[in-house]
């Protein structure tokens, strides 16, 4: 518990750093190991020691609640096999520095406020929420402490806290960079799109020798074959088990007559929403859709939303706020309800359509059921197919007459690559283009004896590789025509890349993208705003930061995701998120960047103290203690 405030968690206060500290010793327990004794320091640090008795009390400690948290043995050799011993030390190494700056800087929590810490700690007190001695004894000897340990533990945890809040105050945010940036990630920017592709370039012609080895040298990684396996395997197919293992429609039948409130189905309603930010708006808009002077879908654009961006599809009363689901699910009939008071802002509502709950029928929840039977037998019948191709191994059989004989898929993998492809540009499919499949075989050796692997649906896997060939780059003369016909490409993109930039430099107030598009006979797309997060795919990070950077009605150009096609931009519009959305995001900010500045200054003062104070780490002492623990029975415990 002591490493919470190395972690730079300001907001808890040392009462509830010690609430931790006591609940988890209560809980877990500590045993016996107090009893447990040695003579010698495992380390030191500046003048403060740690014993082998401390040690291995935390150990200890640390064991029974991984042990308890996982319900399963915890043995100190998976505690070192995972390092958590290592992670244990070097905590109390940080402690142990932190004892001594405290002391180096004559810094000592009062016995006020010792008190005040122990007396507002909520594990000590009574029913009525007063402190209690008897409690606070108890809680003590359920951890084998003493009053005056325990205080001396609390003197050090308000010390430790004092540093580190005094190192964080020291440090603020840079004032108005919230602001800053929640106005960056909010502002939108609508633009025209254009697209230029690889036949508006002239043909290149044929490269000389000279140029395509240097095409060829850039761009090794393309003509590199990848390493690629032969094998076969045996798979176990729960999905093929579970077609075979479904109930006759009698039982399925039974089983739903038996349970069928399982299958009650809540009303539904087709709903469509546009929020708007005030009361005066939101009736006058009602008012509107109801004369019909509007429509709802010309009122949606009205304030900036889409026709796809209208709906919210099926809805039951729990997938809206409290105040929206009385009015929408209190209704009737389909038609226009609102204005309805959201807890941001205020929204107008169309029904579209009324989906009475009630029980499904048997024909629309037969095959959940039968699926979801099949599924418990294939749980049981899996793990026997596998014991019985592990018994079918034994005898010596080839994989083939396993599958045979256990009734079980058998097949061939040759020439996999680690990308799910074969040889010829062939993808696998089935279980081979699965990721477990992958793994296990570019995990196994050549000819290796693998082990039957447990596949997510409840499946067994076993892979065997025959042959391995290893990644090579493959000669020029191999992939002359990949290399020439990758060469022409780029020459393409190339100057589709100069005509696109010579394209967006024409842009502005007297040049439109239309015009151009116009020009060139290409389709010009227009681009509902968008801000830097939410652009579309198909826009490169370059790209859009390009788009961010021009002026309103300015171009930016670019390659498109995929390399093969060059994009040209027009700005539209320029839009700076709403005060209200703005001064909201601010908030968030600010927060975000308080609570990162505060991790960060505690994580390097932390860093400091612990440089300012040389340790030393008795690797013979640490080791006996890891002896001693196994011979005292507390390994596995």
């Amino acid at each position: 518990m002591l490493n919470a405030l190395r972690k730079g968690a300001k907001s808890l206060v040392a009462k509830i750093l010690i609430a931790l500290l006591v609940s988890s010793f209560a809980v877990w327990g500590i045993g016996d190991i107090f009893s447990f004794r040695l003579g010698s320091r495992v380390a030191k640090v500046g003048d403060t020691e740690i014993s082998a008795e401390r040690f291995a009390n935390a150990l200890a400690r640390e064991q029974t609640r991984l042990s308890r948290q996982s319900q399963q043995i915890v043995s100190l050799d998976m505690m070192r096999a995972a390092g958590i011993d290592r992670g244990v030390l070097a905590g109390m190494i940080r402690d142990a520095a932190f004892t001594e700056e405290l002391s180096g800087l004559g810094i000592e929590a009062s016995d006020a406020a010792v008190a005040d810490a122990i007396r507002g700690n909520a594990s000590f007190h009574d029913p009525g929420g007063q402190f209690s001695s008897q409690a606070y004894a108890l809680l003590l000897q359920q951890q084998g402490l003493s009053v005056s340990q325990f205080e001396a533990l609390t003197r050090t945890l308000l010390g430790q806290q004092l540093l580190i809040e005094t190192a964080e105050a020291a440090l603020a945010p840079i004032p108005g960079a919230g602001a800053r940036i929640a106005a960056y990630q909010g502002e939108s920017r609508g633009v025209n799109l254009m697209t230029l592709t690889l036949d508006m370039a002239p043909a290149p012609g044929s490269p000389d020798e000279g140029a395509l080895r240097a095409f060829y040298d850039a761009n090794s990684a393309m003509f590199t074959e990848p390493e690629r396996r032969w094998g076969e395997f045996v798979h176990i197919d729960a999905a093929r088990l579970q077609a075979e293992l479904v109930p006759d429609e009698a039982t399925l039948r039974a089983t739903y007559e038996a349970k069928t409130d399982l299958y009650a189905v809540a009303e539904t309603r087709e709903v469509d929403q546009i929020t708007i930010p005030d009361r005066t708006a939101a009736e006058a808009a009602m008012g509107r859709l109801v004369s019909g002077a509007v429509t709802f879908e010309s009122l949606g654009a009205e304030f900036g939303r889409g026709e796809a961006e209208l709906s919210l599809g099926a809805v039951q009363a729990v997938d809206l706020p409290a105040a929206a689901a009385a009015v929408v699910f209190g209704e009737a009939e389909p038609g226009l309800i609102g204005p309805v008071e959201l807890p941001i802002g205020f929204a107008v509502y169309r029904i579209r359509e009324i989906i009475p709950g009630g029980t499904a029928s048997f024909e629309d929840v037969r095959d959940r059921i039968a699926e979801r039977m099949a599924f418990k037998k294939v749980t049981l019948k899996a793990p026997e197919r596998a014991n019985q191709v592990e018994e079918l191994r034994a005898e010596g059989l080839t994989m083939a007459e396993i599958a045979t004989r256990a009734g079980v898929s058998h097949g061939r993998f040759d020439g996999l690559a680690r990308d799910g492809s074969f040889a010829g540009a062939a993808s696998a499919e089935g279980v081979m283009a699965s990721a477990p499949f992958i793994s296990e075989a570019f995990t196994a050796l050549d000819a290796e004896e693998r082990d039957l692997v447990d596949l997510p649906d409840g499946g067994y896997l076993l892979v065997m590789v025959e042959r391995i060939e290893p990644s090579a780059l493959q000669p020029l003369d191999a992939v002359r025509e990949r290399a020439v016909a990758g060469w022409a490409k780029a020459e393409r993109l190339k100057a589709i890349e100069a005509q696109g930039a010579e394209l967006a430099a024409r842009l502005g107030e007297d040049a439109s993208i239309w015009d151009l598009g116009e020009e060139l006979a290409v389709a010009v797309l227009p681009q509902p705003p968008f801000n830097r997060a939410g652009a579309p795919q198909t826009l490169t990070p370059a790209l859009v930061d390009a788009i961010f950077a021009a002026a309103n009605t300015g171009g930016a150009s670019g390659p498109d995701a995929e390399g093969s096609r060059v994009i040209v931009a027009q700005v539209a519009s320029i839009a700076q998120p709403a005060p209200e959305q703005l001064a909201a995001t601010t908030t968030k900010v600010d927060g975000a960047l308080v609570v990162s500045l505060e991790r960060d200054t505690a994580e390097y003062f932390t860093r400091a103290v612990m440089a300012a104070h040389e340790s030393q780490i008795e690797p013979g002492v640490i080791e006996e203690v890891y002896r001693r623990l196994g011979a005292s029975g507390t390994d596995g415990q």
